[in-house]
């Protein structure tokens, strides 16, 4: 099986005293990612920090959309798109806003990816959103996480209702779990 988080195929071991099973199946290499153009435009928008140029917005998307971007992570993938399209000279732009805004799509291909492989469980009654920063956290996404509207638990949703992150542009706010059946009895 290829292992697209290292980058080779042969039988993975998961790494001694790391959690590694989170509910989600191991996942073959995918040769693009699950970036639909409008939530990429959404959260470009929502950045702000990146001029509006459509030859840019395309070299972005096609390098979040593809397979080696979850690998590569932000700031490799960064890296390799200035050097090969040199988006400081030609657009104006540090290296660092890349990372930034590449930050936030990672942020929400795995997050697509865990919701996805989630969907796909036996007995899976929701997800559970928790805050990854409770202090930093403002109000609209504290009710995300504190409401309880499906009678699942607090900050638990059916996966017909999940909630999205409230402030395009910036990386997900929640850390998301897996609420099984068994554990709502």
């Amino acid at each position: 099986m290829w292992d697209w988080l290292r980058g080779k195929s042969g039988p993975t071991a998961p790494p001694r005293g790391v959690v590694v099973d989170a509910g989600i199946p191991n996942q073959e290499r995918v040769a693009e990612l699950p970036l639909p153009e409008a939530l990429f435009v959404l959260h470009y928008n929502g950045f702000a920090k990146l001029p509006e140029n459509a030859e840019l917005r395309q070299l972005l998307l096609n390098t979040a959309r593809n397979g080696d971007f979850l690998r590569d992570l932000p700031r490799v993938s960064a890296r390799r798109l200035e050097e090969s399209a040199a988006l400081q000279s030609r657009f104006g732009i540090e290296l660092e806003t890349v990372v930034q805004f590449f930050k936030v799509l990672h942020s929400e291909i795995t997050r697509r990816m865990y919701i996805d492989a989630a969907r796909k469980r036996e007995d899976v009654a929701g997800l559970q959103f928790t805050l990854r920063d409770p202090a930093g956290a403002d109000a609209e996404v504290c009710a995300i996480a504190e409401a309880n509207p499906y009678d699942l638990g607090v900050g638990t949703y059916p996966f017909t209702h999940i909630p999205e992150n409230p402030h395009p542009g910036t990386e997900n706010p929640f850390i998301i779990r897996i609420v099984m059946k068994k554990d709502l009895a």
